[in-house]
């Protein structure tokens, strides 16, 4: 399911423009791999009682953050291609499952 949308994701990376809007809805798919991937469960995920919960704010920032980092440098060599953004660990840090003890 996706969960960012085309003009959330354009308003954060501030483009105006139409011409890049396949890349960038790429680009936010991959985020959201990115972000379920990190957290270890689905997003959006279900509660106790299995109703769908809505995507909380910080996890939603934390996507548009991986969004931006993907875009801004998309010319970089692979291991720079996505920097290391500690913020977006502790924005997604509480919402992580199935660590251990």
């Amino acid at each position: 399911m996706n969960w960012l949308s085309l003009p959330e994701v354009k308003a954060h990376l501030r483009v105006e423009h139409d011409e890049e809007d396949a890349l960038i809805e790429q680009m936010a798919r991959a985020a959201e791999d990115y972000v379920s991937q990190f957290l270890n469960r689905p997003v959006p995920w279900a509660d106790d009682d299995g109703v769908e919960v809505e995507v909380p704010a910080s996890v939603r920032a934390a996507a548009l953050m991986v969004v931006s980092g993907l875009y801004y440098h998309r010319d970089a060599q692979a291991s720079d291609a996505v920097e290391d953004n500690p913020a977006v660990e502790r924005l997604l840090h509480f919402h992580r499952v199935g660590l251990g003890v």
